[in-house]
């Protein structure tokens, strides 16, 4: 079995989301695609969150007629210790890290990033002009340790910050 694990804020969930987990089963050859909302994202203002349960339930009502996609919760936020867990639990699980190209940018900031990029592979969707950035990335520096996996795709302007401010 083959699981994209497509995690983040979902402040608000929106197509975009959708639009990158659907192309991941499509090009990846998943089985499912596992959204994971955190409860706090270390690089963004408390201020700004939800309530964890109403992201979580818009999470679920976007998703709700897609059986490939799921929401799991975690206590871990930690993503290395996340993925070592997952992996220990669901032995016979293949799982990839889904991301859009802009998360490249503070992925050298997550922690044990290193270890994150050789344990995984790591599906990066481009979003607006990103996939072009990636190269200019600290985290693109490490690339022989890591299996980055980059797919072009159609632009897809819409994002959680534009939704907040009222911008889409």
């Amino acid at each position: 079995m083959k699981v994209g694990l497509l995690g983040g804020s979902f402040n608000p969930p929106h197509q975009g989301h959708l639009h990158i987990s659907q192309l991941a089963i499509k090009k990846l050859g998943l089985n499912q695609v596992w959204w994971i909302p955190t409860s706090q994202n270390p690089f963004k203002e408390a201020s700004i969150y939800e309530a964890y349960v109403g992201r979580v339930q818009k999470c679920e009502k976007l998703i709700q007629n897609n059986p490939k996609l799921r929401i799991k919760q975690f206590d871990e936020i930690q993503t290395e210790k996340l993925i070592r867990k997952l992996r220990a639990k669901y032995k016979n699980v293949k799982f990839f890290w889904v991301t859009g190209a802009d998360n490249l940018e503070r992925l050298h900031e997550w922690g044990n990033f290193k270890k994150l990029i050789r344990m995984i592979p790591i599906a990066i969707f481009s979003r607006e002009t990103f996939l072009h950035k990636i190269h200019k990335t600290k985290v693109f520096a490490f690339k022989s340790q890591a299996n980055f996996l980059t797919f072009p795709t159609k632009n897809f302007n819409i994002s959680s910050t534009k939704l907040r401010n009222g911008n889409v």
